[in-house]
């Protein structure tokens, strides 16, 4: 299975912060499909959005080239100012990120609604 973009701008309930792309993947991101990933991201993201909310409740399985792409995407939302919130890691990712050191170079919260509280609250 291929990792599957799934894109929003958020609801009624989240207009506050309607700037925040969240981009929901779910299969495997390995490298079959990660850079197709970046250009989707960099389709997706405006000029003026800084900050990314990027769910990973249902993917199965992202290896380094995965990796890489999340870390592109920080960078170049950091160069315009904003983050990369990552939510719904699963043990084996969390597992991941924190033996690498990048729970340092993410925000990671357990669900949509308090990345995007999160974001909003930093706003």
């Amino acid at each position: 299975m291929t990792a599957a973009v799934r894109f929003t701008l958020g609801d009624g309930a989240q207009q506050a912060v309607a700037s925040v792309p969240v981009v929901a993947l779910s299969g495997d991101l390995d490298f079959t499909n990660a850079e197709q990933l970046r250009d989707d991201i960099h389709t997706i993201l405006a000029p003026d959005h800084h900050d990314l909310v990027l769910d990973l409740t249902d993917l199965d399985f992202c290896d380094s080239t995965g990796i890489r792409i999340f870390l592109a995407i920080r960078k170049l939302l950091q160069e315009r100012g904003g983050t990369v919130a990552l939510t719904g890691l699963n043990s084996r990712l969390t597992r991941i990120f924190r033996l690498t050191g990048l729970v340092q170079a993410f925000i990671i919260q357990p669900t949509v609604a308090d990345a995007l509280a999160l974001l909003r609250s930093r706003s």
